[in-house]
């Protein structure tokens, strides 16, 4: 998987107003915190294809913490607005894993812009 999983709890730091750090944080934290984990969590299984085993260890969680997470998420996309958000930072993240792969495909990446 060519995206650094790093960007998604940045993205979804960002559209769920927490810390970074809080969310690669191996400790326990506020609820609105753990939902934001929750939500970079799905979106590192559903959005880039990592498996649970993938999630757990780039979170610091175990796999039933991250199966639960994935489960979570999945019930709050009952509601509209949260599936909108939800959809619309899924397509950014599938967005940009397509150009980074059309990217190394074409070895753009390897060569850089210096010429």
């Amino acid at each position: 998987m060519p995206v650094d999983p790093m960007l998604i709890p940045g993205l979804s730091a960002a559209a769920r107003g927490a810390r970074f750090a809080d969310l690669v944080s191996s400790r326990r934290s506020r609820p609105s915190v753990a939902r934001a984990r929750q939500l970079a969590v799905y979106l590192h299984h559903v959005a880039l294809g990592a498996s649970l085993s993938a999630c757990a260890r780039t979170f610091a969680r175990d796999r039933a913490t991250v199966r639960h997470a994935c489960a979570t998420i999945e019930d709050l996309r009952d509601d509209p607005r949260f599936d909108a958000a939800a959809r619309r930072l899924e397509s950014a993240l599938v967005a940009q894993r397509d150009m980074v792969c059309a990217l190394l495909a074409q070895g753009n990446v390897a060569q850089g812009s210096a010429r």
